[in-house]
């Protein structure tokens, strides 16, 4: 998930089954684990994983080591298995005495004893994982939104001298992520290689190499009706890391209908603003900021300060039978979620049910079963509303419909009847 000197896609062409292991930091917000479980999932079109590790209660080898919380590894557990995973294994079962990791957490501390908190934890969590059985192994996620990956982008992004310091790949695709993430949108992580057949909505964020034919996937996906969001930093330079002749965005121009003339780096806490074309709520955007001149595209927003204040910011065009978005800097998160509202509403694209804004939901489907993983990340209660649907809670075996509660902290598997 998080390996950033090896490129897994290709690593696992040569492999059968996968494995990672999950050691989230207390800081990483729910959004990044499910990014990097996705990306997991998306490393053989759409198989599912093994977590092979993760830690009972605190890691070692973190800069602080917090405890896990009451419900935090069950929480993640759960996250693991309804984002792809089909094991929920630990490292380790007694805690080492001697070496690197020995104050790594276990199943069963030096303490040696079975009345402890974590180990109630786990052992609570395995009698409902022997609850469920195989109800879900082997099940895949449908989505129609896919997001663009690739290492050798991000080598060549981040060690890039200009236009910034600040280059952040993995940080700017889950920026994107996260309004699909906020609204249990199902999403797939696919590489620059991928056909992008089958998908309503791609997203490119900083798409700086054309490698692996993606020039060619992009148009034949816009034309034939698919719609593209792509940043700032698109279509900079080819698979060797030599930059465009003919203006960036290199080989897409003719599909966003525009041309860069320079890119703008902002310091770090500078903002410049994103002013709607015909009014609308002003947002903020920084890191970098494209001077874009248009041939074919319309106008969203503008910049509103600075030297460029009044010049295209966000931009759309028509491309054969679909559309694609141009962003040329980086948004904040009101932003990007407003947009990602716009498009998918257009696009006819909702979410998996309705519910509270604290509650991750994902669906996992096999030929005779569906299961609905709803996972609250908030102490406050929330909610999933199943409509007129009726659904089997695999936990309990009560049929629920309707609104239904979550707890704060607590999490729903069910199975469409």
């Amino acid at each position: 998930g998080y390996i950033k000197k090896l490129d897994q896609f290709e690593l696992t062409r040569h492999m059968d089954i996968l494995g990672w292991d999950n050691y989230p930091a207390p800081v990483h917000e729910p959004s990044l684990v499910a990014l990097k479980l996705d990306l997991m999932r998306g490393l053989k079109g759409g198989q599912s994983f093994m977590l092979t590790e993760q830690s009972p209660n605190q890691q070692n080898w973190q800069p602080y080591n917090k405890l896990k919380r009451h419900g935090e590894v069950r929480r993640l557990s759960y996250q693991a298995l309804a984002h792809g995973a089909d094991t929920c294994l630990f490292f380790q079962l007694r805690q080492s005495v001697a070496g690197q990791e020995k104050f790594h957490g276990a199943v069963i501390a030096h303490s040696g004893r079975s009345d402890t908190r974590v180990f109630g934890e786990c052992k609570k969590l395995g009698a409902e994982l022997k609850k469920l059985g195989d109800v879900f192994i082997g099940a895949r996620t449908k989505a129609s939104v896919g997001i663009l990956f690739d290492w050798n982008n991000w080598w060549a992004l981040e060690n890039s001298s200009g236009p910034s310091k600040d280059m952040d790949y993995l940080e700017t695709v889950r920026k994107f992520y996260k309004p699909f993430y906020d609204k249990n949108i199902p999403v797939d992580i696919l590489p620059f290689s991928s056909d992008l057949k089958g998908y309503d909505l791609i997203v490119a964020p900083m798409a700086y190499m054309m490698k692996d034919h993606l020039s060619d996937h992009i148009h034949a996906f816009v034309a034939q009706g698919g719609t593209l969001v792509a940043s700032v930093m698109t279509g900079v330079a080819d698979e060797n890391d030599r930059c465009v002749f003919g203006a960036y965005p290199g080989p897409l121009k003719d599909v966003f209908g525009l041309w860069v003339e320079e890119t703008d780096a902002l310091f770090a806490g500078e903002t410049n603003e994103i002013c709607p074309v015909g009014g609308g709520t002003v947002r903020t955007c920084s890191f970098l900021c494209d001077r874009i001149r248009t041939d074919s595209a319309r106008t969203l927003a503008v910049f509103g300060q600075d030297f460029y204040k009044g010049e295209p910011c966000v931009t759309v065009n028509d491309f054969g039978k679909g559309r694609a978005y141009y962003v040329g800097t980086l948004p904040d998160d009101d932003f990007l979620s407003e947009m990602t509202d716009h498009i998918c509403r257009n696009l006819g694209i909702s979410p998996i049910y309705p519910s509270s804004p604290q509650m991750e939901l994902t669906c996992r489907e096999k030929e005779t079963d569906s299961v609905i993983f709803a996972i609250n990340h908030s102490s406050e209660e929330g909610f999933v509303d199943f409509g007129d649907q009726k659904v089997t809670d695999l936990l309990t075996g009560n049929v629920l419909t309707g609104k239904c509660p979550v707890p704060g902290n607590d999490v729903l598997i069910c199975k469409n009847q």
